[in-house]
């Protein structure tokens, strides 16, 4: 089911909020060369606190938390990092409709949209708006103790204290099965080829608006991915008699759901915003990235 929401940007940029990877050490070198391009286009560039205290070359520039952006294309996110800083900046801007582009800082930089050798080429072109805006869903989990949101994926996986974990879970309500194994990862299309990629669950096209559900060594020869309809709800329920299950939101602890407590998901999340060249198709990007040399 192709539903996917692409906008054209509107450019030329008006602003840019700047973030950066999480080690100052790894975007440092190219600030300068990233302020100037901006400067050059008459870009207000605007900063989080914590990027001003990470970069002595940021202190000087606009304070801002990001929550006063647009998406009329007039604002647009720009990430100095790979795609764990991309994901952070997709989560926290979800609710803005900013655009957020990626300069490919990091280690694979599926989600990035400008390689370093390209970064005054791919700058300038986002800049102009010469990009496009994709529409693409996230994961909402709620649980009794909390509720979380997920641009990649949600986990649950067996705690310290357990050998395995013992699931059931439930598609709106009607109980599919019982699994033990060590977790279950609960994907979106963007996170096809994170997680569930490495546990061996299918990679779905970002043009493709469903979740998957795939299980880490189950010990059941009939466990399976499973692909779930968007407004399709996923509960599952430690039904261990001891033993937490660890519950992640895109790579990072959030929780725990103790013994008999139930988790409920679905793919109705906040819709975030990726902007991409034409030419940097799904495919283009995965083949490029996990193809063979």
């Amino acid at each position: 089911m192709r539903d996917i929401s692409v906008q054209s940007g509107s450019g030329p940029v008006k602003r840019v909020l700047l973030l950066t990877h999480q080690a100052p050490d790894v975007t440092n070198h190219v600030l300068p060369a990233v302020i100037s391009l901006l400067d050059s286009a008459d870009v207000e560039i605007l900063v989080p606190e914590r990027e001003a205290r990470k970069h002595e070359i940021l202190a000087g520039y606009t304070r801002s938390s990001g929550t006063d952006l647009t998406g009329d294309g007039s604002d647009l996110v720009l990430v100095l990092g790979g795609d764990g800083s991309i994901l952070r900046a997709l989560t926290r801007e979800a609710k803005t409709g900013a655009p957020v582009i990626g300069i490919n800082y990091g280690r694979v930089g599926f989600l990035a949209s400008i390689e370093p050798a390209d970064l005054e080429s791919g700058l300038n072109r986002a800049l102009a708006g010469e990009y496009i805006s994709l529409s693409l869903p996230s994961l909402r989990a709620t649980w009794a103790e909390g509720e979380a949101a997920a641009v990649n994926d949600l986990a649950l996986l067996r705690g310290s204290d357990a050998r395995l974990a013992d699931l059931t879970f439930a598609v709106d309500g009607e109980q599919v099965a019982n699994v033990r194994c060590d977790g279950m990862v609960s994907s979106t299309p963007v996170g096809s080829t994170a997680y569930n990629l490495a546990v061996g669950g299918p990679t779905v096209s970002w043009g493709v608006r469903c979740y998957v559900i795939s299980f880490l060594a189950a010990h059941h020869l009939d466990a399976r991915p499973l692909v779930l309809a968007p407004d399709e709800t996923f509960t599952v329920t430690n039904s261990g008699t001891t033993g937490n299950c660890d519950i992640h939101a895109d790579g990072k602890r959030i929780g725990a759901l103790g013994p008999g407590r139930s988790i409920t998901m679905d793919l109705l999340g906040d819709p975030v915003h990726l902007g991409i060249f034409p030419e940097s198709s799904f495919y283009r990007r995965y083949r490029e990235k996990f193809g063979r040399p």
